[in-house]
C-alpha cells in the first residue's frame, strides 16, 4: 500500500515498523519529507499521521467518447 503524511507540520516522531522485517529510519524520513512511500503494514497508532494514497482509475476509450 502507498501512504503519505497527512500534515507536514505534524511529522512522525515514533519509530514505527512499516515492514514485516523491522524498523527502517529511511522510510520515516521519506514520509516526513512529504513523499509517498510504499509500505507493507501501517500500525494502528500511525493512522493519526498518515493516509493511504488511492490510485486514480484510468478512463477507458469507451468512457472518453
Amino acid at each position: 500500500m502507498k501512504i503519505k503524511l497527512k500534515n507536514l507540520e505534524k511529522p512522525i516522531k515514533t519509530p514505527w515498523c512499516f515492514y514485516s522485517w523491522g524498523y527502517c529510519p529511511d522510510t520515516i524520513n521519506k514520509i516526513n519529507s512529504g513523499k509517498q512511500v510504499v509500505v507493507e503494514v501501517v500500525p494502528k497508532s500511525a493512522w493519526e499521521y498518515v493516509e493511504e494514497v488511492k490510485l486514480k482509475k484510468n478512463k477507458t476509450k469507451k468512457e472518453n467518447k
